[in-house]
C-alpha cells in the first residue's frame, strides 16, 4: 500500500513551527524572596542597596531591627500572587532583544526601609522596597496596584535584559555624554513598559495629556542634550543638574525617560520587534529616535 503525502501550505508549516517553539520555550522560575532574616535585613538586600546609598545610611540599615509591617506584608502577598503570571512576561519583554537569553531564574527580592520602590541587582534580580511601595502607592490591595505591580516588574525586567545586552556587546559609557545617552536608552526602555494605558498612543494618536507633558519636557530635553556635547565646559554642579530628573521624579519631570518611552510606543506600533533597531544600536540610537520625532 502506497503512502499518500499531503501537501501543506508553507505558511501553515511555519505557523506550526513557531507555535511548537513558543509552547516548548521554558518559562523562567520566579522566586519571591523576603529580604529579612529574623528582625534584620538580609545580606542579599544590603548587597543590592550597597551602591545606592551613603555609608552612613548603609550602616543604619545594617543595624536596623524590625520585620515587615502589616501594610508591607500586604505588598509581599501581592508579589507572591503575581509570580505565576510573571513567568509569562519574558516571552514578550525579550522581543526587542532578539536572541538574548532569558535568565533561568528571576529572583524578586522584597525588602524595606529604602526610598526606591523598584530597582535591579546583577543580571537576574528585581528588587522591590515594600516601604517605598506603600508610601508611593498606598494600599497594595487596590485594583490600581494590581496592574501597577505588573508594570513595575516589566520595567525592571527590561533593565535586566538591557544590562545583559550591554554585557554581551561590551558597551560601557566612555564619558559624561555617553552616560546621559545610556540613561535615556536604559530608562526609556524601562518606562515604555511601565506606563499605564492613559499615556500611550492609540492608532498612532497620542492622548492630549501626553502631548501636554511632551510640550513641557521636549525643550528641556533639547537644552540638556545640546549641553552634553561640550562636557568639558560643564561644572560638576551643572552635570548634576542635567542628570537630575532625567528618569526620577513624577512624569512631568522625567525629561529623558518619558519622551523616549512615548516615542518607543509610537515606533513599536503594537509589535515590540519593531524596537529591535533601537536595542541593537544601543545608547547612540537615542540620537536617531529624538531627532526623528522632534523634527516630524
Amino acid at each position: 500500500m502506497k503512502m499518500k503525502w499531503i501537501a501543506f501550505p508553507a505558511w501553515l508549516f511555519i505557523a506550526f513551527t513557531v507555535l511548537a517553539f513558543v509552547v516548548s520555550s521554558p518559562k523562567p522560575v520566579i522566586k519571591i524572596t523576603p529580604a529579612v532574616a529574623g528582625n534584620k535585613l538580609s545580606t542579599d538586600w544590603l548587597n543590592a542597596t550597597f551602591s545606592r546609598m551613603s555609608k552612613e545610611t548603609l550602616d543604619s540599615l545594617t543595624n536596623l531591627q524590625r520585620t515587615f509591617t502589616s501594610k508591607e506584608i500586604s505588598w509581599l502577598n501581592l508579589l507572591n500572587s503575581r509570580a505565576d503570571n510573571w513567568k509569562k512576561f519574558p516571552d514578550s519583554l525579550i522581543l526587542p532583544f532578539g536572541s538574548l537569553p532569558v535568565p533561568d531564574t528571576i529572583i524578586v527580592l522584597a525588602g524595606h526601609s529604602w526610598v526606591d520602590d523598584a530597582f535591579t541587582f546583577g543580571l537576574n534580580t528585581v528588587c522591590f522596597d515594600l516601604t517605598a511601595l506603600q508610601h508611593n502607592y498606598g494600599d497594595a490591595r487596590s485594583a490600581e496596584n494590581l496592574s501597577r505591580i505588573d508594570r513595575l516588574f516589566a520595567h525592571e525586567c527590561m533593565h535586566l535584559f538591557s544590562k545583559k545586552w550591554m554585557q554581551q556587546n561590551r558597551w560601557n559609557p566612555a564619558d559624561f555624554q555617553d552616560s546621559i545617552l545610556f540613561e535615556c536608552w536604559y530608562e526609556g526602555l524601562g518606562m515604555y513598559r511601565s506606563l499605564s494605558k492613559k499615556w500611550l498612543p492609540e492608532h498612532s494618536i497620542l492622548p492630549p495629556e501626553t502631548l501636554q507633558v511632551l510640550d513641557t519636557l521636549i525643550p528641556r530635553l533639547k537644552h540638556n542634550l545640546n549641553r552634553i556635547y561640550n562636557p568639558d565646559s560643564l561644572s560638576t554642579q551643572e552635570k548634576q543638574a542635567i542628570r537630575k530628573n532625567l528618569s526620577r521624579g513624577n512624569i512631568h519631570q522625567k525629561w529623558g525617560a518619558f519622551p523616549i518611552a512615548i516615542w518607543l510606543a509610537l515606533e513599536a506600533k503594537g509589535d515590540d520587534r519593531n524596537l529591535s533597531w533601537f536595542v541593537n544600536e544601543g545608547p547612540p540610537a537615542v540620537h536617531k529616535l529624538i531627532w526623528k520625532y522632534i523634527t516630524e
